[in-house]
């Protein structure tokens, strides 16, 4: 049919004009080891995590990185930012880093992909989530030291979880 644009171009298109509903500057696509890729990035919006951090996605169902969406299996549609590579993960600071280590690189299609950071997945994962607290705290996050960690947790979760739970968007 002339004057048709195929199925997988209608479909793009489609996804290029819906409403994003989370945020990702920068992003990547990480291969999993089942086959299925997501979306790995900074997520600058996202209703369920709040975003300002490092996350991934569910599987990706659509993408259409040149008009910068993608569609995942949760029905989030993603905007997406800058695109990186996935070894350049380290580039991105040591947030990045240390978050794709926690969160997927024993799932990742390619374990080598980014090289393995974490030492202690238990401290790894606390001073993660004080550096997220700070971001929406607007405070200076702790270093990686246990001490300062467990020092910002004491002295900032209370506020942190009045801000999650306050219902506004943080």
């Amino acid at each position: 049919m002339a004057g048709r644009a195929p199925q997988a171009e209608r479909v793009a298109l489609v996804l290029a004009d819906k409403a994003p509903t989370a945020r990702m500057d920068p992003w990547c696509i990480v291969p999993l080891w089942n086959g299925t890729d997501i979306l790995y990035g900074y997520a600058t919006m996202h209703p369920t995590t709040g975003g300002l951090s490092w996350m991934s996605s569910t599987e990706i169902e659509e993408l259409n990185a040149a008009a910068g969406r993608a569609r995942t299996r949760s029905g989030r549609i993603y905007e997406l930012g800058r695109q990186i590579e996935l070894a350049a993960i380290p580039d991105e600071g040591e947030e990045a880093w240390e978050a794709y280590d926690l969160l997927l690189s024993q799932d990742a299609d390619d374990i080598d992909a980014a090289p393995r950071r974490v030492a202690d997945p238990v401290a790894d994962r606390e001073w993660l989530r004080a550096y997220k607290a700070a971001r929406h705290l607007g405070v200076t996050p702790p270093r990686r030291l246990p001490r300062e960690v467990k020092e910002f947790v004491g002295r900032h979760l209370a506020a942190y979880m009045r801000l999650r739970t306050s219902g506004r968007p943080i």
